[in-house]
């Protein structure tokens, strides 16, 4: 049996899309997992490559005998299925479209997750750009789980260059990747890590000599061996390292 409908998009609407006219736009139906929703079409196609495409098709009738069905979407009994995509994404992106413009608008970091998905997976370029900045950003939930962060970099391809932190903390600590962090990541990032906390290590308890008139910036210090890890993450994950912590060592000048 169907569950429930949910509020309508309506409900959801705020007063300032109501002036702009949002409610003459035409309706959809979607059915996603077991739940139906009535959406207001020109967020879905102003905002993603994919529906824009969907919503420029013409739309077609399937006929059964003596009777012609609605076109698809256009009606509960025969709404647009969307496979693959889950109750809490579809709600997500419906409520990011329709309360995101009001002041304080935030969402606890599953959401944002789940936001990533179908913006990933439907071609939302700029909600995909705004999820990554709120998982990975400065205001992202602390402390960070690094094992979840890179496991979602990893499924939605975000760019590495978001995964300095979490990589570093990885590479600096003591412990070993657990079993579970290892059957989490692919078998290239599990061969980087290995390979960074090597690199990591030889640099550090056993760095080159220093040439004449140099001398260490903060010889064995925190800061000293943060920067160290993150010259070795950026190299084996080839991206550029805008950090402007304290190196290895530092030139002294004679006049």
């Amino acid at each position: 049996m169907m569950a429930t409908a949910p509020p309508q998009p309506q409900d959801l609407t705020s007063p300032e899309s109501k002036d702009a006219g949002v409610h003459k736009d035409e309706m959809t139906v979607f059915q996603v997992e077991n739940r139906l929703f009535r959406v207001h079409r020109h967020f879905l196609a102003e905002n993603s490559l994919v529906f824009s495409s969907m919503f420029s098709l013409p739309r077609t009738t399937a006929t059964t005998g003596d009777s012609t069905a609605e076109a698809e979407g256009t009606s509960d009994a025969n709404p647009i299925h969307l496979p693959g995509v889950t109750e809490l994404e579809f709600e997500t992106l419906l409520r990011y479209f329709y309360k995101s413009m009001h002041d304080g608008f935030s969402l606890p970091q599953p959401s944002w997750i789940a936001l990533l998905s179908i913006a990933h997976h439907y071609e939302f370029l700029n909600v995909r750009e705004r999820a990554i900045r709120e998982i990975y950003g400065p205001a992202a939930q602390q402390p960070q789980d690094h094992m979840l962060l890179i496991s979602v970099a990893e499924k939605y391809d975000v760019s590495p260059q978001h995964l300095i932190p979490s990589l570093v903390s990885l590479v600096t600590r003591p412990q070993p990747l657990s079993e579970g962090e290892v059957a989490s990541y692919s078998a290239l990032t599990v061969s980087r890590i290995a390979h960074a906390r090597e690199d990591f290590v030889r640099r550090t308890v056993n760095p080159p000599p220093l040439q004449p008139g140099w001398l260490p910036a903060v010889p064995n210090g925190p800061s000293w061996k943060e920067g160290v890890a993150r010259d070795v993450v950026c190299k084996i994950w080839q991206v550029q390292n805008d950090d402007e912590s304290p190196r290895p060592s530092r030139r002294v000048f004679s006049f």
